[in-house]
């Protein structure tokens, strides 16, 4: 640990319609009743909701902050994974919001994972108008995502389809209680979306983040943090644009990795369905010459570095390419891919479905495994 945290530092990040205050570095858990309770006016109710999984000696660390800093604590607790991605879960929370008579001006605090977040960021959007929502960050992908792009609801079927435009208005990101471990999947997913946002946003973030790789990747936890920041940055600046071309920037990559999870299976990390979509759309835009070569092969040396490994596995071409389809046609009456044209600056792009069709059937070669 670097002397850089020895105190909590402090960010603020743009955000839909407002801005999230990031609180990160050394004992932000030992700090946060004070925070919070400064931030929200005269503290009065908490709606403090506890994802399945978190530690007991965190929850109740927590706990103490929140009533050391004047709020009167109401308990609540939410499912893991996808399983808090329902409009279920949503509805069982406002509930919740309900029985434990939260207003505007009293405050929700979640701790739990992304998901558990995502789904807490959509409910207290849509309580009283918007309820302040904390949230207490349990690992990289947590940090990086649920801020200012929290993860839409599942809905029949659906991955990820349905959701508000919202954000955490309180960010507490502890090293000390965080799982930053490099080979946790969820650092993983982190760095992959590092990568993601570093491609969306410009050349010179791509640069800062490619000149901190080995830093991040050696674990130090004040360099991981650094590089989470710039990432939670990007992506708000992206998903805050007046530009919809520069917000759907946020889809590179998703598609594919959406796609190839539907065929290939749940199994797949995260991380690697993601880092396959970036590398094939990298490649798709290359061959419509839309992308540099040497701006593929920079993408791949960064995922390399960052650990992002490669899928093996027999995967039909015709089924992976359907399977793309129907995710598009879920969202869009038109069949378009997010596609990079240069390091900053991704467009959504029409593709012939021979060209398309070529581009998957190669990939699918390519990462077959080898016949003894």
């Amino acid at each position: 640990m670097t002397d850089r945290y020895e105190d909590v530092a402090r960010h603020w990040v743009s955000a839909p319609g407002g801005s999230c205050d990031v609180r990160y570095g050394t004992d932000v858990v030992e700090t946060m009743g004070k925070i919070l309770a400064s931030n929200v006016g005269r503290p009065n109710l908490c709606a403090y909701v506890v994802g399945e999984g978190t530690d007991a000696g965190l929850e109740e660390r927590i706990r103490r902050q929140l009533t050391d800093g004047g709020f009167r604590v109401v308990r609540m607790e939410a499912p893991a994974g996808a399983a808090a991605r329902t409009m279920t879960e949503v509805t069982r929370t406002l509930e919740g919001f309900a029985n434990a008579g939260i207003t505007c001006d009293d405050l929700v605090l979640g701790v739990g994972d992304v998901d558990t977040l995502s789904m807490l960021a959509h409910a207290t959007a849509m309580w009283c108008g918007r309820v302040p929502l904390a949230c207490v960050v349990r690992d990289l992908d947590g940090m990086v995502e649920v801020a200012t792009t929290p993860r839409d609801l599942d809905v029949a079927g659906v991955t990820r389809i349905a959701g508000v435009s919202t954000y955490v208005k309180y960010l507490l990101c502890d090293p000390g209680v965080m799982n930053l471990a490099e080979d946790a999947e969820t650092s993983r997913l982190g760095r992959a979306l590092m990568v993601a946002s570093a491609v969306a946003e410009n050349e010179d973030t791509f640069e800062a983040l490619w000149n901190k790789a080995d830093s991040v990747m050696a674990g130090d936890p004040a360099d991981v943090l650094d590089a989470a920041i710039d990432a939670l940055k990007s992506r708000g600046h992206l998903v805050s644009s007046t530009s919809v071309s520069i917000r759907n920037s946020l889809a590179y990559g998703q598609t594919f990795a959406r796609a190839l999870e539907a065929v290939a299976g749940a199994d797949v990390p995260a991380s690697t369905l993601l880092a396959e979509g970036l590398r094939f759309s990298a490649r798709l835009a290359c061959s419509l010459e839309l992308l540099d070569v040497e701006d593929v092969l920079m993408q791949d040396e960064l995922l390399d570095t960052f650990d992002l490994g490669e899928f093996s596995g027999n995967v039909d071409p015709k089924a992976l390419a359907d399977a793309m389809r129907r995710d598009r046609f879920a969202r869009s009456n038109r069949f378009h891919l997010c596609l990079p044209h240069g390091i900053g600056h991704l467009r959504m792009t029409v593709v012939e479905d021979d060209v398309l069709m070529d581009n998957i059937s190669a990939w699918c070669d390519a990462h077959a495994p080898a016949k003894e």
